[in-house]
């Protein structure tokens, strides 16, 4: 039996909404319980009985980590690179294991707003790899889950541990909560930058910088007709072109909105020869609007542009404003 006090601290560090949770099949698929994850379901995690998959952003948008998901065989050591990348700039990470490549995460001392983490880390994700959280908001869903650290895969039956480098060769951190509590508590996490800088607006009679709950940059847009539209939000942005519309004129899709994907490095030999993506338009409250099968990952239509010309959040947004017509 494991002592609360270490299950708080486990918690802590990577439990994200506490009033859902998801169990991995023994195919490793999860499905959603939808009841408060307890202290006996931590336990039944961590000794093995069953596998937890937390969903990152709690009921007010915000999540007390982040995670970068790498999947591919040279995983880690692209991991690793990314980790001394954001050490450099004095962000704190660590390393887990998987069943193929691993997990970087990004702890937070307390909740931040996805939106703020997402402005704030996203920039540094390398294509391929997968940023978790994948929302800014829930919206009327429970958004993206990750499996909790130091259980077992339902399809491997293995336990993945926490890496760390020493001159030069990889060390595993022994699969024992306190240690592994221990050398994270070490380790550190992050105190988030100021929300004013990841939203920098400023108010036009000269006051003080604002502050909002989305990343924002207020100003003209310029849409391929040459027409200008002025939209608060990237939100906004999204919601006001027909992603179908919009895509179409970059790939070339059916009746059906399928098409082949442009994004080549998760395509054998660079190119989807059998057209894997397919764009539709939101339901809802939902900016999702494309998803690749291949990839088995998609996003908004801001998000396509990120990936079509290689650009950050921050820099496609202010060449957008800047009039860079779509």
């Amino acid at each position: 039996m494991i002592a609360t006090s270490l299950l708080h601290e486990y918690a802590a560090w990577f439990v994200g909404n506490v009033e859902d949770y998801a169990l991995q099949t023994d195919e490793g698929r999860y499905y959603r319980v939808g009841s408060p994850l307890t202290w006996e379901v931590l336990q039944a995690h961590l000794s093995g009985r069953v596998t937890v998959g937390t969903y990152l952003l709690s009921s007010d948008d915000t999540c007390r980590f982040a995670v970068f998901d790498d999947d591919t065989t040279d995983g880690l050591l692209r991991l690793r690179a990314l980790a001394d990348e954001l050490a450099r700039v004095g962000i704190r990470s660590c390393v887990e294991s998987s069943r193929r490549g691993g997990h970087l995460w990004v702890p937070l001392v307390e909740p931040v707003p996805a939106w703020a983490v997402r402005a704030w880390l996203l920039p540094f994700c390398p294509p391929g790899v997968e940023f978790y959280p994948k929302q800014a908001t829930r919206g009327t869903g429970v958004g993206a889950l990750i499996r909790l650290p130091l259980g077992v895969h339902r399809l491997s039956g293995q336990r993945y541990p926490f890496v760390s480098w020493q001159a030069m060769q990889m060390v595993t951190i022994p699969l024992d909560l306190p240690t592994v509590l221990a050398w994270l508590e070490a380790n550190g996490a992050n105190a988030a930058p100021d929300l004013r800088a990841l939203s920098p607006v400023t108010a036009d009679d000269g006051g003080d910088v604002q502050t909002h709950n989305t990343l924002q940059y207020p100003g003209p847009l310029y849409t391929s007709s040459g027409t200008t539209r002025t939209y608060g939000t990237i939100q906004d942005w999204c919601r006001a072109h027909d992603p179908l519309a919009v895509i179409g004129r970059y790939v070339e899709l059916n009746e059906r909105g399928m098409g082949c994907c442009p994004f080549g490095w998760h395509h054998a030999a660079g190119v989807d020869r059998h057209p894997s993506l397919w764009v539709y338009r939101p339901h809802g409250n939902d900016l999702c609007c494309w998803y690749c099968h291949t990839w088995g990952r998609g996003g908004s239509l801001f998000d396509f542009f990120r990936y079509y010309y290689g650009l950050d959040a921050r820099t496609l947004w202010l060449r957008l404003l800047a009039g860079q017509a779509i």
